[in-house]
């Protein structure tokens, strides 16, 4: 294993020892935007061997490549237009773009659906890299499946056993990359774009403000002072909370913070087996019902989310859990004079810290 520095080196010499390693079924550790990633030929199976033996249980998991540009991804996947316009305005960037495949990648990358992840990094040096091997090659995170996301070339390595390091035959190192989220999935097959993972970029540029949180109490409190702030707004019309974030980010601690302000004393708990939970209450002479609300389930049994208009009434307030499950009908009601939406994205940065997002 050796290690170049990319910073040291010429960019002419680190394609080259790159590109030999990839040809010679070996893995390569590179930097992007995001964080670093492990590299091998995502057409030659000896190499994605290597990658599974490096990254260990996936379950079935499938991983994305990268490309150098839409005309090197027309060649492995299927691009309908929604993905040519985000070809065009958004990449490169921490986006990855999931495809029909073309089937020209080892199959064991693909999804059980036949989808093919893609991505264009915003690094130029890999995306000279790739268009030297003139092949995709595997855009996973440099970490064994579970563990911390590598930002340093030392992340990576104190992951890795002898045996492991063996597999890596170049590592580029760019120094401390910035910590940022990983990319957004977006799923284009059926030509409207369905948010699979919510990563750094903001489709609908809400213009959002940022706090940070260092407990699920003061997540609670922030959302608690988001809806005081709007103690005006539901007494003429419904609040609407669209909640995003991954699995465990808070969402339902924000629901809490919700009921704190309402001055509910039954117990909020998680909807995702009811999918709908109400609370009534009554706040000085306002009385209205909190429902909170998990899509999820809804979005599997393809059941859509339109029932929540039956709830938009003055002095309601909803909380919905998992908002790309039922894109439709909110842009629909960002129309709808009955209701005030407030967009929350919860991102996770520590076992107890936390980036919200909000903008109405």
């Amino acid at each position: 294993m050796r290690i170049i520095s990319e910073k040291k080196s010429n960019q002419d010499q680190i394609i080259a020892e790159a590109t030999k390693v990839l040809q010679g079924d070996g893995l390569i550790v590179y930097p992007t935007e995001t964080c670093y990633g492990l590299g091998a030929d995502a057409t030659n199976p000896k190499a994605v061997d290597k990658v599974f033996q490096f990254k260990g249980a996936r379950k079935n998991k499938p991983i994305s490549v990268a490309v150098a540009d839409q005309k090197m991804a027309q060649k492995y996947v299927q691009v309908n237009q929604t993905a040519a316009n985000i070809y065009r305005h958004l990449l490169p960037g921490p986006i990855t773009v999931v495809s029909k495949s073309l089937g020209r990648v080892d199959p064991r990358l693909e999804a059980g659906t036949g989808t093919l992840g893609i991505r264009i990094p915003d690094y130029p040096l890999v995306l000279k890299l790739v268009q030297a091997l003139d092949r995709p090659i595997t855009a996973t995170s440099a970490n064994i499946s579970g563990g911390k996301v590598p930002y340093t070339i030392q992340d990576v390595l104190d992951q890795l056993s002898k045996s492991k390091q063996k597999l890596v035959g170049l590592i580029i190192d760019a120094g401390r990359l910035p910590r940022r989220p990983p990319s957004s999935v977006v799923d284009i097959t059926l030509n409207q774009p369905v948010l699979l993972r919510q990563g750094e970029i903001d489709f609908d540029q809400l213009g959002a403000k940022s706090v940070i949180t260092n407990s699920p109490e003061e997540t609670q409190k922030f959302a608690q002072k988001l809806l005081e702030k709007n103690l005006s707004i539901f007494k003429k019309k419904a609040l609407l909370f669209a909640l995003q974030g991954e699995l465990g980010a808070g969402k339902t601690q924000f629901a809490k913070g919700l009921g704190r302000g309402l001055k509910i004393s039954q117990p909020i708990t998680s909807p995702t087996f009811i999918i709908v939970k109400e609370y009534p209450y009554q706040l000085d002479k306002v009385k209205g019902v909190l429902y909170h609300i998990d899509a999820w389930r809804l979005a599997e049994n393809n059941q859509t989310i339109d029932f929540i208009k039956d709830y938009l009434r003055p002095g309601n307030i909803v909380a919905l859990e998992w908002i790309q499950k039922g894109r439709k009908t909110l842009e629909a009601l960002t129309k709808d004079k009955r209701v005030k939406i407030i967009w929350v994205e919860i991102a996770y940065l520590g076992k107890t810290k936390r980036q919200i997002k909000f903008a109405s």
